[in-house]
Order: C-alpha cells, then sequence, then structure tokens
C-alpha cells in the first residue's frame, strides 16, 4: 500500500519541492526513547550521563512544553498522522493506522526523500500494516509493542514479532535492541550515501523501557548510585532540572503528592531489588546515548551532520510498572527474577511507581495519565545551519512533528490527501522565522479510553477525574497551567463557564470520533488518584 500511496500523492509534494535542489532540502533524522522520564536526561536534570544527547540539546533549541500521548502506540499514531490517535485509527495495542492517513513516510517519500525506518513499530503487526507498506524504503522494525532487548524473543515462533523491508526475521545472536537498531539505520543511511538525496531516518529505540535489560559489561556501571532510594533522588532531580531551566517559573514543589509508599516504609529486600532497577534503567538510557553518538559520529565523519535536523523525544511519561506486572499483549517468560539475574536474559524488571515519580516530578502522576506527568516528554531540535540554541516554552504536541518534517521537505502538509492535519508546523519559529505556532484559541482534544478524556486550550486544560468509572457520568476537573503547571488546584469550580465550553468541544470531537458517552459538563469533584 505505501508505494501506491506515495506514488499518489507524489505529483502533489513534487510540485511544492522542484524549485528547491536536493541539497537545498537537509536530511531529518527523528530519534524517539520509549518509556522515558522528562528528568531522565542530563539536559532535563538527571544524573544519568548523557553527553551525546547534552551536547545535541545544548547546540539546539529544547522544547520545555512538548506533549506526547500516555502511552505508546497513541503517540507514534500521532507522529506518524499529524492528527490525533482516534482520528488515526489506533486506540490499544496493535491497531493499524487507517488507510484515509498520508503517513510521514509516504508524504516525505512522495516529496523525493530516502524514508529508513529501524526500532518500535507498534501501529499493526501483519505486514500490510508496517513501515514498508506505509511509505518506508527501508525498515528493520518490532512490530509488537515490546520484547526482550537480548536473549530470546518472548514471542512464540507463530509470532512474527520482527519484519525486515516487510519480510520476517529473528534478531541476530548476541543481539542487544539498541544497537541492533542503530546499526541497522547506519546501514540503510550508507546504503544510498552519495547519490545526493536526502533522506529521512526514524530511529525509534525499544530503550529503556521494560523489561529492563542491558549488556552484562554495562548492569553494574551505576552500582550503589540509587540506593538511597526514588524519594531523595525525586528531590535531586526537581532541584537539576530547575537549575537547568526546563521547568516553568511557576510550577512549585509545594503541594506535590506521590503515590509511591516513602522509601523509609519499604524493607531491606524490596529497596535492594528497586534501587537494582533503577541501575539498569540507567545503564540503558546511558547506552542509547552512547549509541546516538555513534550515529552522529557516522554523519560528522560522513559530512552529513551539519546537514541534517535532528528531533529528539521520548513517546510518553516515565512508565511506573514494577517487576510484578503482567503485560496482557507481551507474553512472560521469565525464569529467574533474582537480584543476580536482573537486567540479564530470563529477567522482567521493571523500577516500580516510586521512581517514575523521580522522573516526571514536580508534575503530576506518571505514564497512562492525562495530567502532564504522563505526556510531557524531553525534546529538542538540533539544526545549527538554521536554528539557534535556546528554548521554546509554547504549548505543543507530538502531531506538529509531521507538519514541521514536511515544510523541511518543502511540501505543504495543509494540503489534504485524506485525513487532516491538526497538527501545526513548529519550523518558522525554530528558525526565528515567526514567534509562535499555535494561534490563540488552539485547541487540542485528548481521548484515550472513553471515561479518559482532556481538552487543552491554552492555558486551560480540562481533564476527566482519573477514577471516574466506565459506565459513569463524566466529571471534569479544570486547570490554569500558566498560574498552575503542576495541576494542583482544580478551578472548575471558579469558571463553570470554561468548563461548560471546553466539555462540548470534548464532547463534539468525541462524537466525531465514534465515542458517543457525553460529559456531565457542571459537576465538580475532588482529586482523584491515577491510574497506572
Amino acid at each position: 500500500m505505501g508505494v501506491r500511496i506515495a506514488a499518489a500523492i507524489a505529483a502533489v509534494l513534487l510540485a511544492s519541492c522542484r524549485n528547491d535542489e536536493p541539497a537545498a532540502r537537509p536530511n531529518i533524522l527523528l530519534i524517539v526513547a520509549d518509556d522515558l522520564g522528562l528528568t531522565d536526561v542530563g539536559f532535563f536534570g538527571s544524573e544519568i550521563p548523557t553527553p551525546n544527547l547534552d551536547a545535541l540539546a545544548a547546540d539546539g533549541l529544547r522544547f520545555t512544553n512538548f506533549h506526547v500521548a500516555p502511552s505508546c502506540q497513541l503517540t507514534r499514531a500521532m507522529l506518524m498522522s499529524g492528527t490525533t490517535h482516534r482520528e488515526a485509527g489506533v486506540v490499544v495495542h496493535n491497531d493499524a493506522l487507517l488507510d484515509e492517513v498520508a503517513a510521514l513516510p509516504e508524504r516525505l517519500r512522495g516529496a523525493g526523500y530516502h524514508t529508513y525506518m529501524a526500532g518500535k513499530w507498534n501501529l499493526g503487526i501483519e505486514a500490510s500494516e508496517g513501515p514498508r507498506a506505509r511509505g518506508f524504503e527501508r525498515s528493520y522494525a518490532l512490530t509488537p509493542p515490546g520484547d526482550n532487548h537480548l536473549g530470546r524473543s518472548v514471542f512464540a515462533d507463530d509470532v512474527i514479532a520482527y519484519r525486515e523491508d516487510g519480510e520476517p526475521v529473528t534478531p541476530p545472536d548476541g543481539w542487544f535492541s539498541t544497537r541492533l537498531f542503530s546499526d541497522k539505520l547506519l546501514g540503510f543511511i550508507e546504503g544510498n550515501a552519495g547519490d545526493g538525496v536526502p533522506w529521512f531516518g526514524y530511529l525509534a529505540f525499544t530503550a529503556p523501557h521494560w523489561p529492563l535489560q542491558a549488556p552484562d559489561d554495562w548492569l553494574d556501571r551505576h552500582e550503589g548510585r540509587y540506593d538511597d532510594g526514588y524519594d531523595v533522588l525525586r528531590n535531586q532531580r526537581v532541584e537539576r532540572a530547575r537549575a537547568a531551566g526546563v521547568l516553568p517559573a511557576g510550577l512549585s514543589y509545594d503541594g506535590y503528592r506521590a503515590e509511591a509508599p516513602p522509601w523509609r516504609d519499604l524493607d531491606d529486600e524490596k529497596k535492594r531489588e528497586l534501587a537494582r532497577a533503577m541501575e539498569i534503567y540507567a545503564a540503558m538510557t546511558e547506552n542509547m546515548d552512547m549509541h546516538i553518538g555513534r550515529v552522529v559520529d557516522y554523519l560528522r565523519d560522513t559530512g552529513q551532520l551539519d546537514d541534517t535536523v535532528i528531533v529528539f523525544m521520548s513517546d510518553n511519561g516515565a512508565s511506573g510498572s514494577d517487576s510484578s506486572f503482567v503485560p496482557r499483549s507481551i507474553p512472560r517468560t521469565d525464569t529467574d527474577n533474582s537480584l543476580a539475574n536482573m537486567g540479564r536474559e530470563g529477567s522482567f524488571t521493571a523500577y516500580g511507581r516510586g521512581f517514575a515519580e523521580a522522573a516526571t516530578a514536580p508534575y503530576r502522576a506518571v505514564k497512562g495519565s492525562l495530567h502532564s506527568g504522563g505526556t510531557l516528554a524531553a525534546a529538542f531540535v538540533h539544526y545549527p545551519r538554521a536554528v539557534e540554541p535556546g528554548d521554546v516554552v509554547e504549548y505543543l504536541t507530538v502531531m506538529d512533528v509531521l507538519p514541521t518534517f514536511v515544510q523541511i521537505a518543502g511540501g505543504d502538509a495543509s494540503t489534504e490527501m485524506r485525513a487532516p492535519v491538526r497538527g501545526e508546523s513548529f519550523w518558522d519559529v525554530a528558525t526565528n522565522a515567526a514567534t509562535r505556532v499555535h494561534q490563540p484559541g488552539y485547541a487540542v482534544p485528548w481521548i484515550t479510553l472513553e471515561h479518559r478524556r482532556a481538552v487543552m486550550r491554552w492555558p486551560w486544560k480540562l481533564v476527566t477525574v482519573q477514577g471516574a468509572a466506565p459506565d459513569s457520568a463524566l466529571s471534569w476537573q479544570l486547570f490554569d497551567l500558566k498560574a498552575d503547571p503542576g495541576e494542583r488546584v482544580d478551578v472548575s469550580g471558579d469558571h463553570p463557564d470554561r468548563v461548560r465550553e471546553l466539555g462540548r468541544l470534548a464532547d463534539d470531537y468525541a462524537r466525531s470520533v465514534g465515542v458517543q458517552r457525553a460529559s456531565q459538563e457542571s459537576r465538580v469533584d475532588g482529586p482523584a488518584g491515577e491510574t497506572r
């Protein structure tokens, strides 16, 4: 299907590109980390060494108010479509993009770019739904939502978990996911080196998503670092993030409510287990940064770095699952989760709610929530030829990536072939040709499950109470993110007209995507718990 789509849209996109020589259009490299928390990278305040990402961010433009969806497949749907995940046809794992979507690689391939992808796809597991069918010229993809990072795949032989250019493959002996995906992307780029055609590369790591695993020589790099626990780490991270300048001035740590039990209340065995899990997580993150450095070194050595726009982001907030979590979509085959085997083949390790909160605080909640702790992602764009170092504090979303890349390629995302694009290009702001991406009044509707909804119209955010039962009337909380970016104080009782206005917008959107439940516009509830 991808070849047919590329041919269908090529005439329109190429018509807007022919006045540019190919060399005038830079390469585009998009790097996505999986379940990486907001402050898990050095340029956002982490103690984990990420020197390669830090250097790119320091020489680029950081996005300090960049929002994704609260889970993996939803973000990828929005990334590839430029619209909401429900409009793209994706709600649960293994849903595929609708045919009505002109996917990002289809658009860029139609604009005359090579298109390469290595890593996690998570938008359909059949060959007809995979990256090859949706516009990627070369691809090596994990199609389900996750897997082991080394050793043996958790999937049985009758499940095709990996595909290379659409054909079933098995990871090679001695593989580690981060190294494998980096090697594959570098090989794809090298395969057409010197032909004068710009390329789009999508490097979609599965690190540091559970199960937390790392090569043996990386497992002990952070030994003892987290023995003081997640409460101490959370306080340290907040201070470093504030010193790094990535937290808004109005964001206070006062009133933050952790849901994990205090570290001091855990028994010694649990402390050792969670501290070890965090050590492995840090090793995975540092290892990912090292492989990103390999890609950057290749681009520098081949004279392509100055001609490549690099965008980095995570796909959602930090994951609060622990090692007891049994995912429905990924079969568990671990047999040895002992302390000595954690992070190795045969283990299933995750670091729990407390360390996830350390990576999202002082924002509220973690992965899975529509509060900012579930949706804020560390992100930047690097292209020194046109992008000066600095920060963008405007509310941006992952839907803005597609129109940005299409603009870089010389196309026009507003020229609709099929499904509409809700995002707007941030390229003019990045290159100082404009002062804002979205005009006042721009609204972003979100619906993950029927009872979990939010609508954002800066600075107002309306969100359903997270504990609402699926069959109950929806009740709303309202937050002023300019005055209260931590979402501490529900002001719905003070602004009933605003609740009704945004609630109707959410209901209209819900009906347009086939979700019929209406909200209870005027009801105001107190604080509620989060769901994992």
